[in-house]
């Protein structure tokens, strides 16, 4: 028979097909209840189903025994009369039985009805309830077992599996709510109880039977009966949607280890559930609980099994989620080598240009570049950039130029890019896009030219390559400045002074045709000529417009020019800084640097027309009053200084208030942004209302300040309005008094005309000056990175393929000119391949120590070598793209996990997978929902100290570099993960500098250097430096062991 055991039971009983009416053993090996037959009080019979049992210790196995028989369900041997219909409550000798026990459970427009525990029978009196198997610590998905008919009774849930019954009663359900203590009868002897058991042919209850079965009552059989349905419906629960169990259904079990089925023989003689059992006792369940025992036993068992079950269900369902991922991840992978192939980009992505040679690659990379002011450099052969990046890639790598990727979609030959490099389709060749009259004219190495059209178009690929114009390497100043952003601006400075000329030449004949028409042609009546001057005023409005149009053309075109080589050259010029330009100052400075040549540009592009205008305007009203009347015109230039002088005063105080506005904003925005980061840290430290008093308080002042700067605006905007009507005012009282009789009416009105023209064009010049002086600030804070010197130079050599060789010789370093020594005179040599840690109390010049050796900083004396070539006379980021590096704190990117492993470069999702691997990092990418396309916010919140360092020794491995520099990067991880990590990096034989202080990390080394106060006092094996009892490592090591 095959038994089942829950947690710490013992049993001495089979739960055969009669799990809750035994019958004698017929001795050869087969259990029979009634031959086969359930035979019941009222005379009903149902057939039963057969088990084998083993014989004296043989095995057998089930024979046309539905699940239930390797679990002992009741259901086998207590099934349903053949005369009564489950669900048919008026008939049923369960709900007749139990129908007035208990209270009933209000279960009508109720989502679930939770089923307590096994301290409760529920009885279903009419109707149906769904009943389902959820997770106990938290609702998730619901997993369907069946549905309980009415006359099921079912034991309430028990504690310790994971999953738990909940029931879902349908329309018009009738439920009971039975607690077990309602069936306790004192009165009964432990004989009489329903659930003790007798032994063999002695008296049990006041049936008794002796040597023969004893006939079960019409109430054990009810009873027998609905918690047999209730059984039924666990054992038979057809999950997700299996309609009848199959293989690894709990129901089925076929002796598997996991659910713990034995075999064994059951001992004939003994019934279960005796003849003492009235409506009113129910058999007096708990008088020794050893049958209610057995039933969240096996209640127990059959939960137990759903936990297995459906646990596999989960899992299955999880591979198959991940499969699905991986199956999009692969089509995204195909999509995405596609897309590189038309971008051309790298090497894989641009098969056909890599059959170009270098030489035609770099004679079209120069026309392109030149005809955009820029010097291309021949790259050096290097193993470490031919390998990924193509011929036009390596060019401005050794050249150091940027480039981006330009679409040529739509009538992209009639829409001036600049220079481009692209290729030709199918072949791949190289070929010069270069604008000339109107469109674009493709160059080839050969020098053939082939003007661009509809009809050509096509012949090109949809991806072209553009090179960005850098900064000069010298400091500059604003004339330099403004020389770099007007190259190539040529034909549109033309046009705007083509446009002034004009604007000056009909700016005088309104004050001439006023005067000669107002002073001669209006008295004497001469209508024609009035008219046709009238016709020559309205068509020289027409061509000022017209030229007016030009000019705006001009200045969108120029704007634009100036946008697209200022704004990138600059944030250029940024990046190539060294590392102390950013450590010495604030992030709101940096964004005010980075951002404040756009900002000057939208301000002088607006102030810059008006002012050439008002300049040209005036200076031709000015040559007229001189013309006029030579005194008179030297009273009105007196005036114009006059409020010129007293506009630029106010300019000045404006000025002076507007650089400590700017200032206080660049403040102001570095105090939000470090508030808002810190802001976890703020919370733990109670401190919001301070940091938000620190922030109201500069506010406040940036608000004063604002307001300064805006009354000053108004005085300006009063002045502007007053000083026109009083200008006039005095020229009208010089005419009437000094100079009267000098001028003739026709005379004085050109004369008035001019003086107000050229008064009014100086008020739009003053406007101009004073909204241009509020681009000064900006400038200043510009300044520093037009001036700080680059890192990298241009007479900087390549270090061509590193082997790993790293060599410190005579190093010192501090920090500031009048600060201490942080390193003192360190020397020591790295061979390639070989793994250094070093060790030191914190504060003994680790960090500083690599950042010295990356180029981050520069030593007072002495010099770091790679291969023996002194790194300040190396292209030092070509230096780092062949290093891996993971600083302390080292942050990821914002964005996809993908994104972070893979940086600013181009790899496969094969390769991002490998270096996850080799960080230790794959088997937590591989649980996130989203897997390498999880988004990590600012600073990679989402994730832990262990993963994120991980994903930044990712970050490092994928590239394979020659030489890895490790700061504390294993500080978070545990010691498994980091076995992996070290066995990872060792495998790719680069040489490894590793700032530790796990002795698990240190003990791994090849050699290990001892550092304190900036000195390096002892270097050597671990073992070597262990046998030194008086040794500083020693007594690190001790340390960390107690």
């Amino acid at each position: 028979m095959a038994s089942a055991h829950g947690p710490g039971e013992q049993s001495t009983a089979g739960y055969g097909p009669g799990a809750y009416g035994e019958a004698p053993y017929d001795g050869a090996g087969t259990y029979e209840h009634g031959n086969g037959a359930a035979t019941y009080a009222d005379g009903s019979r149902e057939t039963a189903a057969r088990a084998e049992v083993p014989h004296a210790g043989g095995e057998a196995t089930p024979s046309a025994a539905p699940p239930s028989a390797a679990y002992g369900s009741a259901a086998a041997a207590t099934a349903e009369p053949a005369a009564t219909a489950p669900g048919s409550a008026a008939s049923d000798p369960v709900v007749d039985a139990f129908g007035t026990l208990g209270e009933p459970a209000g279960s009508d427009g109720r989502r679930s009805m939770p089923l307590e525990g096994p301290h409760v029978l529920w009885l279903v009196t009419a109707g149906a309830m769904d009943l389902f198997a959820v997770d106990a610590a938290a609702q998730g998905h619901w997993h369907f077992l069946g549905r309980l008919e009415a006359g099921t009774l079912l034991l309430g849930p028990v504690e310790g599996p994971e999953h738990t019954l909940v029931g879902r009663p349908l329309r018009e359900c009738g439920l009971r709510r039975i607690e077990l203590r309602e069936l306790f009868t004192p009165e009964h002897d432990a004989y009489g109880a329903y659930g003790a058991t007798s032994a063999y042919g002695a008296p049990y209850g006041a049936a008794g039977y002796g040597g023969g079965a004893a006939s079960p009552s019409a109430l054990d059989t009810a009873f027998a009966l609905g918690v047999g349905r209730g059984l039924r419906v666990l054992h038979e629960a057809p999950l997700d949607g299996e309609v009848t169990p199959e293989a690894g259904h709990p129901g089925v079990t076929g002796g598997t280890d996991d659910d713990e089925i034995q075999w064994m023989r059951l001992e004939p003689g003994s019934v279960q559930y005796g003849a003492v059992f009235s409506q009113e006792a129910a058999s007096q369940l708990l008088v020794d609980g050893r049958a209610w025992q057995r039933m969240v036993d096996q209640q127990f068992r059959l939960l137990s099994a759903l936990d297995r079950w459906i646990e596999r269900l989960e899992r299955a369902h999880e591979d198959r989620t991940a499969a699905g991922i991986e199956a999009g991840e692969a089509v995204r992978a195909q999509a995405d080598q596609a897309l590189l192939a038309s971008i051309d980009t790298t090497g894989k992505g641009a098969a056909e240009a890599a059959r170009a040679t270098d030489d035609d690659t770099l004679t079209v990379a120069r026309l392109a570049a030149g005809a955009a002011g820029i010097e291309l450099s021949a790259p050096e052969e290097s193993s470490s950039l031919s390998d990924r990046t193509n011929p036009v890639e390596r060019i401005a790598l050794a050249s150091r130029v940027r480039t981006r990727v330009v679409k040529l979609d739509g009538r992209w030959w009639r829409r001036n890019a600049g220079p481009l490099v692209g290729h030709r389709s199918g072949s791949g060749a190289p070929v010069a896009l270069l604008w000339r009259r109107g469109r674009y004219e493709a160059v080839d190495a050969s020098g053939e030219r082939v003007r661009t059209g509809r009809s050509t178009a096509g012949r090109f690929e949809p991806r072209a390559v553009m090179f960005y114009r850098p900064l000069p390497e010298e400091p500059l100043n604003a004339w330099q400045l403004l020389r770099f952003t007007l190259r190539g601006t040529r034909m549109d400075v033309r046009n705007l002074a083509l446009g002034g000329l004009v604007a000056v030449g009909l700016g005088a004949l309104v004050p001439i045709a006023t005067g000669q028409v107002l002073g001669e042609y209006v008295p004497n009546a001469e209508t024609s000529l009035i008219t046709q001057v009238s016709l020559a005023i309205v068509l020289s409005s027409l061509v000022s417009a017209a030229f007016m149009l030009l000019q705006n053309i001009s200045i969108l075109r120029m704007e634009g020019r100036v946008e697209a080589a200022l704004q990138p050259a600059v944030w250029d010029r940024l990046l190539r800084l060294p590392t102390k330009f950013f450590a010495e100052r604030s992030t709101g400075e940096l964004a005010s640097a980075a951002m404040g040549i756009s900002t000057m540009r939208r301000v002088m592009s607006g102030v810059g027309p008006i002012a050439v205008q008002a300049c040209t305007v005036g200076t031709m009203n000015l040559v007229l009053l001189l013309f006029y009347s030579v005194p008179l015109a030297l009273m009105a230039a007196a005036l114009l200084i006059v409020i010129a002088g007293a506009f630029f005063g106010m300019g000045v105080w404006q000025l002076r208030w507007q650089s400590r506005l700017v200032d206080l904003n660049n403040k102001l925005n570095n105090q939000a942004f470090q508030t808002l980061r810190g802001l976890p840290k703020l919370r733990v430290a109670a401190a919001e209302s301070f940091a938000y008093a620190a922030w109201a308080r500069e506010f406040a002042r940036s608000r004063e300040l604002q307001q300064r700067v805006g009354r000053i605006k108004n005085w300006t905007t009063v002045l502007n309005s007053v000083y026109l009507p009083l200008c006039s005012l005095i020229m009208f009282m010089l005419l009437a008094g000094p100079a009267r009789g000098s001028l003739s009416a026709a005379g004085f009105l050109t004369f008035n005309t001019a003086v107000t023209m050229m008064l009014t064009s100086v008020t739009q010049l003053t406007n101009s000056l004073i909204s241009a002086a509020s681009a000064l600030p900006m400038f200043e804070k510009v300044r520093p990175v037009l001036h700080e010197p680059t890192e990298v130079r241009g007479g900087s050599a390549q270090p061509g393929a590193l082997s790993g060789a790293v060599e410190a010789r005579q190093l010192s370093f501090r920090y500031s000119d009048d600060g201490p020594l942080t390193l003192d005179d360190v020397s020591f040599r790295v061979e390639p391949g070989e793994f250094v840690a070093v060790v030191g109390a914190s504060g003994c010049g680790k960090s500083t120590l690599l950042r010295l050796l990356i180029g981050f900083e520069k030593p007072v004396s002495g010099s770091v070598l790679y291969d023996g070539q002194d790194l300040a006379a190396l292209d030092q980021s070509a230096v780092r793209r062949q290093c891996g590096v993971v600083l302390q704190n080292a942050q990821p990117f914002v964005g996809s996990i993908l994104d972070s492993i893979c940086g600013a470069e181009i790899y496969s999702h094969e390769e991002a997978w490998e270096a996850a691997e080799m960080a230790g990092l794959a088997e937590d990418i591989k649980r996130m929902p989203m897997g390498m396309h999880t988004v990590l916010s600012d600073g990679g919140a989402a994730i832990s100290g262990g993963q994120r360092q991980r994903l930044m020794i990712a970050q490092a491995l994928i590239r394979r570099p020659r030489i890895l520099y490790f700061d504390e990067a294993t500080s978070a991880l545990d010691n498994e993960t980091q076995r992996i990590v070290s066995e990872s990096t060792r495998k790719l034989r680069a040489t490894r500098i590793v700032i530790a202080h796990r002795l698990s990390t240190v003990m791994d080394a090849d050699r290990v250097l001892v550092m304190s106060a900036g000195r390096v006092v002892q270097q050597g094996t671990p073992a070597e430096l262990l046998a030194d009892t008086a040794g500083q490592f020693h007594a690190l090591v001790r340390r960390q062991i107690h």
